[in-house]
C-alpha cells in the first residue's frame, strides 16, 4: 500500500472514530432526559404487539383491527417491543395507549404525570430503549458513508456525514423512541444496495433491495415509495428493454415484498389490501385532527410546503448559516443538483424525486421532526459539489496562471 493509501485510511479511520465518538456522547447527553414528547410514550406503549406477534403469535386477535394497529405499520413497534423483552419487561395490552388516545392531543403535555408511570421501570426501559434506537440511526450515517465513498469519493463522502451530525434535527430526533430513526436506517441501506447494483449489474441487489423496501413500508407508509425508485431504476437502467433472467429477477423481489408485508403484519391477513387504504384514511384523519388543533403550524399548499422547508433545513436549522449568516448548505445543494442532471445520474435523480420532492409536497404541518430523513438526502446531493470544485483546479493551470500574474505586475 502506498503512503498516500495508508494517509488516506489513516483520515477516514480518524474521520470516523472522531464521529462515533461525538455521536456518542450527544446520545449520553440525550438518554436521560426528561420525557417531552408524548409520542415517546406511545411507541412504548405499542411494543404489545412484539408480544401479540412474536410471543403469542396471535395473528387473528381482535386488536389487529384495533385503531392502533393501523395507525403505523408494526415494524417499528416490533423493535421497541422487542428491545423490551431484552430487558425484561413486556406492554401486556393496549390499554395504556387508549388511555392516551382519550387525552386531547392539545393536552398531551399536562397528562404526562399520569402516562408515564404505565412504562414499566421509566428510568431504566426509556434511556435503554433510546439508546437501541440511535443505533439506527448511527447505522445510517454509516451505509450513506459508504455509499457516497464507493460512489464518488472521499470527500463528497467527508462532506456528506459532516452536514447531517451538524444538522441540530438529525441530533435531535436519532436518541428518541420514535420510527423515524428505523426508517431512515432501511432507506439508507436501500440506496446502498441500489448502487451496489448500479456498480456491479448484479441483479440480485435489486431483489436485496425489495427486501429492504418491504421493511421499509412495514415501519411507515411513505416507505412503499422505495417499490416505484427500484422499478423505474430497473427499467430506465435496462432502457425498457429486459431480458427474462432480469423478468425473474424483478417478480421474486416484488414477490418477496408483498410476501414479507404481509407475513409481518397480520393486519392483511384480517382486512386484506384494504388495509393499505384504511391505513391511509387513519393517517389522514390524525393529520387533520392535528392539523385543526395546531392551526398554526398546519401546511395546506404545495408551495408551502417548499418554501417552508427550504426555511427549515437551509436557515432555521443550519448551523453554518447561523455561524456564517450564508446559506452554505443551500448553495452547495444547488451545485449538487447541477452534477446530478449534468452527469444524468439516475439513482441520486431518483433520490430527489422520490425520497426529496414527493415527501415535501405532502408534508401535513411544519414540525422539524418530519424533515428528519428527507434533509440527510439534502446533503448527500450537496456533497457532490465538491466534485465540481475538484473539476475546476484540475482544469485550472496554476503554473500558467502564475506565470501571468507575474508578467503583469512587472
Amino acid at each position: 500500500m502506498s503512503k498516500r493509501k495508508y494517509l488516506k485510511f489513516g483520515l477516514e479511520l480518524v474521520f470516523t472514530l472522531l464521529i462515533l465518538a461525538g455521536e456518542l456522547k450527544i446520545l449520553n447527553n440525550r438518554k436521560y432526559l426528561p420525557v417531552y414528547d408524548p409520542d415517546e410514550i406511545a411507541w412504548v406503549f405499542t411494543g404489545y404487539y412484539f408480544n401479540l406477534y412474536f410471543l403469542h403469535f396471535d395473528l387473528f386477535h381482535p386488536d389487529w383491527d384495533d385503531y392502533e394497529a393501523f395507525d403505523h405499520p408494526p415494524l417499528g413497534k416490533y423493535i421497541i417491543g422487542g428491545a423490551l423483552f431484552l430487558q425484561g419487561y413486556t406492554i401486556d395490552s393496549l390499554d395504556p395507549k387508549r388511555l392516551m388516545n382519550s387525552i386531547p392531543i392539545n393536552q398531551f403535555q399536562t397528562h404526562l404525570h399520569l402516562l408515564i408511570p404505565k412504562v414499566p421501570n421509566p428510568n431504566i426501559v426509556i434511556p435503554s430503549t433510546r439508546s437501541v434506537i440511535f443505533l439506527f440511526a448511527l447505522s445510517s450515517l454509516l451505509y450513506i458513508y459508504i455509499f457516497v465513498r464507493m460512489s464518488y469519493g472521499v470527500l463528497p463522502a467527508f462532506i456528506s456525514t459532516l452536514l447531517i451530525i451538524a444538522n441540530p434535527i438529525f441530533n435531535y430526533v436519532s436518541p428518541r423512541i420514535l420510527a423515524d430513526p428505523i426508517l431512515f436506517f432501511f432507506l439508507t441501506l436501500f440506496i446502498l444496495l441500489c448502487a451496489l447494483f448500479l456498480k456491479s449489474q448484479k441483479t440480485i441487489y435489486i431483489f436485496f433491495a425489495f427486501i429492504v423496501s418491504s421493511f421499509a413500508f412495514l415501519t411507515k407508509l411513505n416507505g412503499i415509495l422505495l417499490v416505484f425508485v427500484l422499478i423505474a431504476l430497473f427499467l430506465i437502467k435496462n432502457r425498457f428493454s429486459i431480458s427474462s433472467q432480469d423478468w425473474k429477477w424483478l417478480i421474486m423481489g416484488i414477490g418477496a415484498f408483498l410476501f414479507i408485508a404481509i407475513l409481518l403484519n397480520p393486519v392483511f391477513l384480517n382486512t386484506g389490501f384494504k388495509a393499505i387504504w384504511k391505513m391511509g384514511e387513519v393517517r389522514l384523519s390524525a393529520f387533520r385532527v392535528y392539523q385543526e388543533t395546531f392551526k398554526g403550524a398546519a401546511l395546506l399548499s404545495v408551495s408551502e410546503r417548499f418554501l417552508t422547508a427550504f426555511k427549515m433545513i437551509f436557515f432555521n436549522y443550519s448551523i453554518l448559516y447561523r455561524l456564517t449568516r450564508v446559506p452554505v448548505e443551500l448553495i452547495l445543494f444547488a451545485a449538487g443538483i447541477y452534477y446530478i442532471f449534468r452527469e444524468r445520474d439516475l439513482l441520486l435523480i431518483l433520490m430527489l424525486a422520490f425520497l426529496i420532492v414527493i415527501p415535501i409536497s405532502i408534508l401535513p404541518f411544519n414540525i422539524p421532526r418530519y424533515y428528519y430523513w428527507i434533509s440527510p438526502f439534502i446533503y448527500i446531493i450537496a456533497g457532490l459539489s465538491s466534485l465540481l470544485l475538484k473539476e475546476f483546479f484540475d482544469k485550472v493551470d496554476f503554473h500558467s496562471l502564475k506565470a501571468r500574474i507575474d508578467s503583469l505586475s512587472k
